[in-house]
């Protein structure tokens, strides 16, 4: 046991908060029903946590009986373990570039492969599969035990309207987009509406920043889709495409958006 509990103060000290059954079982020389007798024996002292297969958190003496860490903290060392290219988006992520009105429940990730869910100790971390995580949608940011991948603000805007399970209404969303509006990058915006995405996904985000407010930012979506043959969409996928039509950006307006929040 002290050897075990040996290891595990050995990866706090260097900073990290994860480990997988592979890595214990070298560090311990041990395998099988020993291995396992030692991993259950730290996590019933509170020294870790089983996270998904073969995959466990290491809790320092702050963590120890209260909880959970911040996904954020081991989010980059789970992602190797499952090898999936992934970002924190979403909600997660418009929280980390200060859309913090509404804190999500959710930890949300999108990522390369089809993973499920994962609920443990009041943390739920949730997987949306994406085909293809693009590098220019996502940037680096820096945690107490290392560094992980987030979308950018420009990526997380488009996500949130592109994937309804993130928000759970378009008043929500348009809420978010209120304060992550601050944080978008015009240019930026310009380059990922013309190399990826749904068209009448951007359609409905430059609507949303128009009606927000946000004129200069939605209006730099414009020329992208003058370049496109724009079909008429419904700003509501999910409802009747019946309501007045907005010229500007072939959106049928079928919701009346509600944000909790004014710009």
């Amino acid at each position: 046991m002290k050897a075990a509990e040996q290891f595990i103060k050995d990866l706090l000290q260097r900073g990290r908060y994860s480990f997988t059954i592979e890595e214990a079982a070298r560090q311990l020389g041990k395998e099988g029903q020993a291995l396992n007798t030692a991993l259950q024996r730290l996590k019933q002292a509170g020294w870790i946590v089983p996270f998904s297969r073969g995959f466990y958190l290491a809790l320092d003496a702050q963590h120890q009986g209260v909880g959970i860490l911040d996904p954020a903290w081991f989010i980059d060392d789970w992602a190797r373990h499952v090898r999936a290219a992934y970002y924190v988006g979403g909600l997660s992520a418009a929280a980390l570039h200060g859309a913090a009105h509404q804190r999500p429940m959710q930890f949300q990730v999108f990522a390369d492969r089809q993973l499920r869910t994962v609920k443990r100790r009041g943390v739920q971390l949730v997987v949306f599969y994406k085909k293809r995580i693009p590098d220019s949608g996502r940037e680096k940011r820096k945690s107490p035990a290392g560094y992980f991948y987030v979308s950018r603000p420009e990526l997380t805007a488009y996500d949130l309207i592109a994937y309804p399970r993130c928000c759970p209404s378009l008043d929500h969303a348009a809420t978010v987009l209120v304060e992550l509006a601050e944080a978008l990058d015009a240019d930026r915006l310009v380059r990922l509406a013309e190399s990826a995405g749904d068209r009448a996904v951007w359609q409905r985000v430059g609507w949303l920043l128009e009606r927000l407010n946000w004129p200069e930012k939605a209006g730099s979506l414009t020329a992208v889709l003058a370049k496109r043959r724009c079909g008429w969409v419904p700003l509501e996928p999910r409802l009747p495409a019946k309501g007045t039509r907005n010229r500007r950006w072939s959106i049928i307006e079928n919701s009346d958006i509600q944000p909790d929040i004014e710009r």
